[in-house]
């Protein structure tokens, strides 16, 4: 029921997270990757700037895992729906070295898009357990076993927000299954995410979701999923040039 309190639909938020994503990238790209890490005398001032950078952009994250979620509840295609993330997941590995590494391979962290694939697929096995075996003891030990290897596949990889990224899918995943009020998921997950305080906001958005989706056709869901690549190959560009 959308009460006057919920104003945004799931392109708000989209653009509320792709925004905040970009802000936090300049931040870690720029400022720390090539002002802070190439001069060792790098005024406070440029600190500070990235300081409120970054803290701006922890609010993308847990709008960009409930809205995984969302479309996984909504979507008519699973398949085609895992086959976008693989995809964009591997366009994005380069881009994403580029910008935070400076370098073409890194192996030792991954883009944020292998987190939400990873998180996709746990939720999609927590689906089938239950239409399978329905509910009771037996399902929820093995969706907690599900969940617990995709925590460890994201730590292994080192995927961006590794477990707690997938951990926190698996999370607004099971409250909007089950009906709990996303008052309490978002509190639960925010406590999952103390380290980044400032991610409050993102968590808080989530509360004036008014449950609508847009439909503005292919190419307005394709930007959003280009952006991720686009921006951090523009980025990872600037940055080696400098």
């Amino acid at each position: 029921m959308k009460t006057k309190w919920k104003f945004l639909d799931s392109d708000g938020l989209k653009i509320i997270a792709v925004v905040t994503m970009l802000i936090d990238h300049i931040g870690a790209a720029l400022i720390e990757g090539v002002i802070l890490q190439g001069s060792a005398g790098a005024s406070y001032y440029w600190y500070e700037v990235d300081y409120v950078l970054r803290g701006i952009g922890r609010t993308a994250f847990p709008i960009f895992a409930f809205l995984l979620v969302q479309g996984f509840l909504h979507t008519r295609n699973r398949g085609r729906y895992f086959g976008r993330l693989t995809l964009f997941a591997l366009l994005s590995e380069i881009p994403f070295d580029l910008a935070f590494h400076g370098k073409l391979i890194y192996t030792g962290s991954q883009n944020v898009f292998w987190t939400l694939l990873i998180g996709f697929l746990v939720i999609w096995g927590m689906r089938a357990i239950v239409d399978r075996i329905g509910g009771g003891a037996a399902a929820v030990l093995s969706s907690g076993l599900i969940v617990a290897i995709g925590c460890y596949a994201a730590e292994a990889l080192g995927t961006d927000y590794d477990m707690y990224g997938v951990f926190l899918i698996a999370l607004f995943y099971f409250g909007e299954f089950v009906g709990i009020s996303r008052i309490l998921t978002c509190f639960v997950g925010y406590l999952l995410f103390l380290w980044e305080p400032q991610c409050i906001v993102g968590f808080a958005l989530l509360l004036f979701y008014d449950g609508t989706r847009k439909k503005r056709g292919r190419g307005f869901q394709y930007f959003f999923y280009l952006f991720y690549p686009v921006h951090l190959l523009i980025l990872g560009l600037l940055r080696v040039a400098f």
